[in-house]
């Protein structure tokens, strides 16, 4: 059975036997749920568009004027999906074939010279090569052969929420997702909160008069897909104001409970009462983080430091992080795009100076994203 990995899309194989278990991907270790009968799946390609060349209309969809050599381009692009439609001329296949000969031959003749070239460098008539009295023999890295059946012989243990299905698991999820949205008191949460009696002390200094401000859910697993991450699984909230929002669940000794912190997106102190105490110890908080140009003050050195923009969760603070340009915690925090947040749990410290009012040293990465692993019992 061939399967795709959802984070570094590569294709392997795996055995028939494994139908409905967990696997890891070969390429990027990642653990994966293969999905059972009854589970829903994203849609693989996009609906194709045909386009009416009898239309009296110059303007097509696209804003572009009809001419009879755009109306055949349209007509041909509608026969593909979208994403394979060209932008440049459409060519034909014959003098596309020969190109692509003509490329393979040359790239052929080209490593075929190479080959020559070093082969003769390396042996001369004295058996020496070409660094003098080195005879030592030249070593070629195997080839990466793929992934057999053999290799998924040993049984995998699966998270527990990775073993429902995922039908048995939005049905389970929904109407917990329904009850804990629509709660407006502490006390209607608790049986629905990941160790719930450990988090009674946390939600109660996030909701020092004991009221919740209700969330007016308009669609419950908006995308169609569930994610799963170590143990847990995340589903899509929409909103009635159209605010797209993730809900984790795990499932431990007590069944399935939603993860609390995540959701509002908990601290180890509020980030107003953070920044004006100006904590020196490494302290927890959860943030959408983004790469920024700002160097001031004890920071002021852009070839030592590197700047983050470190926002509240509600949006309403904002911090300026440093880390150590080269350092291990660098390279594990440096997000792909510059222009993209992404949320991350991180310790942060105020440096021990006077003139830093909204810049913190980054301590450590705690996790990507907002939920942090089980702890071992």
């Amino acid at each position: 059975m061939a399967l795709v990995c959802p984070d570094c899309r590569s294709v392997f194989r795996s055995p028939r036997e494994h139908d409905g278990k967990g696997i890891v991907c070969p390429y990027c270790l990642r653990m994966l749920r293969i999905p059972g009968e009854g589970d829903e799946t994203a849609p693989l390609i996009t609906t194709l568009r045909h386009i009416d060349p009898s239309e009296d209309d110059t303007q097509d969809p696209r804003g572009e004027k009809r001419t009879r050599a755009t109306r055949k381009k349209r007509d041909k692009e509608a026969e593909i999906p979208a994403w394979e439609a060209s932008a440049g001329k459409w060519r034909s296949s014959r003098k596309k074939g020969k190109r692509t000969l003509r490329s393979w031959a040359i790239w052929i003749i080209a490593i075929s010279a190479i080959f020559g070239v070093i082969l003769f460098l390396y042996q001369d008539k004295g058996g020496r090569g070409f660094w003098g009295n080195n005879t030592s023999k030249v070593t070629i890295a195997p080839t990466p052969r793929m992934p057999d059946d053999k290799d998924f012989e040993e049984p995998i243990e699966l998270p527990k929420i990775m073993r429902r299905s995922q039908a048995e698991f939005l049905s389970l999820a929904k109407p917990m997702a329904e009850t804990f949205l629509a709660a407006t008191t502490i006390d209607q949460i608790f049986p629905l909160v990941r160790d719930g009696e450990k988090m009674k002390s946390k939600i109660f200094d996030f909701y020092p008069n004991g009221k919740i401000k209700a969330t007016s859910l308009y669609k419950f697993n908006a995308s169609n897909q569930v994610s799963y991450k170590d143990s847990f699984a995340a589903v899509s909230i929409l909103t009635t104001d159209f605010e797209s929002r993730q809900l984790a669940f795990v499932d431990g000794k007590d069944g399935l409970k939603i993860d609390w912190e995540s959701w509002v997106g908990w601290s180890q102190f509020p980030w107003d009462k953070l920044i004006e105490a100006k904590r020196i110890r490494p302290t927890l908080i959860r943030t959408n983080l983004r790469t920024v140009d700002y160097y001031n003050f004890y920071f002021a050195d852009d070839s030592k430091w590197r700047a983050y923009r470190l926002a509240s969760p509600d949006g309403a603070h904002t911090l300026y992080g440093y880390v150590e340009r080269g350092s291990l915690l660098d390279e594990r925090l440096r997000p792909s795009e510059k222009s993209v947040s992404v949320a991350v749990t991180l310790t942060v410290r105020f440096p021990d100076v006077p003139e830093t009012t909204n810049q913190v040293v980054i301590h450590d990465l705690i996790s990507d994203g907002w939920l942090l692993p089980e702890k071992p019992e």
